[in-house]
């Protein structure tokens, strides 16, 4: 909240001492002008003595609309403040691999999956001005959230994600990046890139990774890969007939590294390893970083008036004591 005419606050002051001088001298005066010796026609009518009692305070109250108008000449206003750029951010389509070994349970406590979910949301609210989109990939691609600026929505998408979404399982890489692609080939923003979350070796769609990423290439579009887990294969948890529940790594699901590497060097990208959470959010931190453009934000406030709350309530309440000084307490002995 500010104030649009805060010299009538000066006003304020005053008015405290002059209020606090005008009870002190009003109470000495009435002390001085008690009588010695009591009066039983006093006591008899307890009417009376509430009223006394309600005089002191409208003494004290009558000051109250007083301040309740200096507060809405100074005009209290509040405000709600609007940022537009004048320039467009970086689109970011986000590929996220959604196939069963993103169950595997190296990232402990929590799977892969999970942990990779957190991690792009918290990437996606620190990217104010850019437009996200997120595509999920398994067997099969498709788009989950194309792009917008909408950030809270785009964090519901990807909560709600479940591994197996897709409806068939698989890792099909080229297809997560064409589809991506084809959301970001007619962008005019300054910088395009996928962002492609990874835990497996392609084995499913149409279009192998090297093919797609020079597709994306020619359209000038980054890709960005993130390899999730280890080369060494997932991890999971089984129930074995004789020794219970136990872990077990399986070597098919480990990340083919040379795929990724080459897809990201076609495009100018850059390959990163996550073998942990810890090590999953600083990769993150770091195309952050490297993503960044400077645009123009004009910052503006639209602010609205608050003196109707102050001054209603002092005019009802200034009604209220001259009623009550002119009419109950009028005949007070």
């Amino acid at each position: 909240m500010r104030f649009a005419s805060p010299i009538y606050l000066l006003i304020f002051f005053p008015t405290l001492v002059f209020a606090y001088a005008y009870i002190n001298i009003t109470k000495k005066n009435s002390f001085n002008s008690h009588i010695s010796f009591p009066r039983v026609s006093l006591l008899k009518n307890s009417d009376t003595g509430f009223k006394i009692v309600l005089l002191n305070i409208l003494k004290i109250l009558r000051y109250v609309p007083l301040i309740l108008i200096i507060v809405a000449l100074a005009k209290p206003q509040v405000g709600k403040t609007f940022e537009q750029s004048s320039d467009q951010g970086i689109d970011i389509m986000i590929a996220l691999d959604t196939s069963t070994s993103m169950r595997s349970l190296d990232f402990r406590p929590l799977n892969r999956m999970e942990v990779a979910k957190k991690v792009t949301q918290d990437f996606v609210k620190e990217r104010k001005y850019d437009r996200i989109g997120l595509v999920i990939f398994s067997g099969l691609a498709f788009t989950q959230c194309p792009l917008t600026t909408d950030k809270g929505s785009l964090a519901e998408f990807i909560k709600n994600i479940n591994i197996g979404d897709t409806g068939l399982d698989g890792t099909a890489i080229g297809s997560a990046i064409m589809t991506s692609v084809n959301r970001l080939k007619d962008s005019q923003a300054k910088s395009k890139i996928i962002i492609l979350v990874t835990d497996g070796n392609n084995n499913a769609g149409e279009i192998d990774p090297v093919t797609a990423s020079g597709i994306a290439q020619s359209y000038d579009i980054k890709i960005y890969a993130v390899g999730v887990g280890s080369p060494e294969g997932a991890i999971y948890e089984i129930d074995d007939p004789f020794f219970g529940k136990r872990k077990v790594r399986y070597t098919q699901d480990a990340i083919n590294e040379n795929v990724l590497k080459e897809i990201t060097r076609n495009t100018g990208g850059e390959y990163f390893m996550a073998r942990d959470a810890k090590s999953f959010e600083n990769i993150m931190k770091q195309i952050d970083k490297l993503e960044k453009y400077e645009i123009e934000v004009v910052q503006f406030t639209n602010y609205s008036e608050l003196y109707k709350y102050f001054l209603i309530p002092a005019f009802i309440l200034l009604l209220l004591i001259i009623i009550l000084e002119n009419a109950y307490l009028r005949k007070l002995p």
